[in-house]
Parts: C-alpha cells; structure tokens; sequence
C-alpha cells in the first residue's frame, strides 16, 4: 500500500507499459474490490500500468465519511491522475459512482484521459436522491451533520448514509441535458438486471455525452455489481479492445 499526502489517499501502483489503466471504484467500495483485483491482474499478465485507489473515507484511506463530497472524490480522482499517473496517458475504468467521477474528472483532463469504460455508470448520482428519498426521514449525526440512513443491501449491520452536504455540492456536476461531450474512446457496460441504476441510463451517456467512438455493452442477467468470472471476463476483453483502438489510432 501507498498513500498520496498531504490527503492520504491509500493506491496500489503496478508499473508497465502505457497508458496508465486507472480504476475509479463505486461509493462505499474500496480498492479491494473483484474488479479492482482482476483489472489489476489482467494488466499484470499483459505488462500494462495500473492504478487502483480508495476516495477519502473509503477502504484504508483518510477521512470523515460525513465531511465528505463529491467536490472531495473529484479532487482525490484527479490528484491520482496528476501526482501517481504523472508522465503517463490515461485510461480511466469507473465503476458505478466512480463511473461519474470518471467521466468529470475527463472534462478537467482532457487532453491527458484517452479511453474510457463506465460500468453501470452511476452519472448524475445525487441528482436522482430526492426521488429514492422520499419519505426516509433526515437525522444528525454527533456533529450536527444532516443525513439520510438507508438499508444497506451489502452490509445488514451498517446503514448507508447519505449526507445531505454531498448531495447538495453534487447539483454543480450534472452532465445529462448539459452541453458536455465526449471524444476519447469510451466502452459502456451495463447488466439488464441492475435494480441500482437502470441500464437506460448508460444509453443516456452514449446518446448526449459520447462524440468519438463509443460502444454499449448490456449484460443479458447481469445485476448492478458485475462481479462474476464472466462479467470480469467481459471487462477485460472490453479493456483489451480499447487498448487496440487507443494504440491503433496513435500509429
């Protein structure tokens, strides 16, 4: 393990060859994850570089979970690109959330991100609370910071909190029906059976947000964690093709 002061942010660095393979994982996962773990694995085997991170308050990383915002998990996103990927092109995989924060990380680094693949993309994420929260009533932790408590469909001991802080600092990232575009290479993945996100949402992306090359790939069963061997499977060869057209198109 490393860490990235003055924020602490604990990252794994595999050297290679570029560009740089870096996975944003999902809210509340950590770097540990299935996908993390294979990504990390499959660039290992094929002598690519590779980068998997946790955000402030997530995994073995520094932080308050409630002093935390989406500005906060931009700003960690970018200080990996900047401080750990420093001489090298970018490939950023995000997964869910960090799908989100791939995709706004890429417009303040446009000329260094070069491909992308979002997974169940979660973009817009804090746009789409006030619906889901309906009803669940707002408490205070011991700071005095708001939140909203919900189940944890992966933890039946820990309730997921959403603060109200993040929620409200999110409204600033909205990309659909914005103006934004993408041109790098992006691969889109997404299972038919998310119940977290509808995969409508990745077509979303690819209809207003992608303007190169882009592709949409929907998992027949797939749910929202695509964790399976041959979920992993597919995100490889997913990363392998657009290696190809990234290093096609530099030749």
């Amino acid at each position: 393990m490393n860490s990235l002061k003055p924020t602490e942010l604990a990252y794994d660095h595999h050297q290679g060859q570029g560009p740089c393979v870096i996975f944003c994982g999902g809210f509340n996962s950590s770097r540990m994850g299935n996908k993390a773990v294979a990504l990390e694995d499959y660039c290992a085997s094929n002598g690519q570089e590779y980068i998997r991170f946790d955000y402030q308050a997530h995994g073995e990383s520094g932080g308050d979970f409630g002093d935390c915002t989406i500005s906060t998990w931009l700003d960690d996103t970018l200080s990996i690109i900047d401080s750990v990927a420093e001489n090298q092109s970018v490939v950023l995989i995000g997964s869910s959330f960090g799908g989100w924060l791939a995709l706004l990380a890429t417009q303040r680094r446009p000329e260094k991100i070069v491909g992308l693949i979002l997974i169940a993309c979660a973009v817009d994420m804090t746009h789409y609370y006030p619906e889901r929260l309906r009803g669940v009533p707002l408490s205070t932790d011991s700071l005095g910071r708001a939140y909203y408590a919900l189940p944890n469909q992966y933890d039946d001991e820990q309730d997921y909190r959403l603060y109200q802080a993040m929620i409200e600092d999110g409204a600033q990232y909205r990309l659909l029906e914005s103006d934004a575009a993408f041109s790098q290479p992006m691969h889109l993945i997404h299972g038919q059976d998310d119940d977290v996100i509808p995969w409508q949402r990745s077509l979303a992306i690819l209809d207003q947000l992608a303007s190169g090359i882009a592709s949409f790939t929907l998992i027949k069963n797939g749910d929202h964690r695509l964790s399976s061997s041959s979920d992993l499977s597919g995100i490889n060869h997913s990363l392998a093709d657009l290696l190809a057209t990234i290093n096609g198109s530099s030749d």
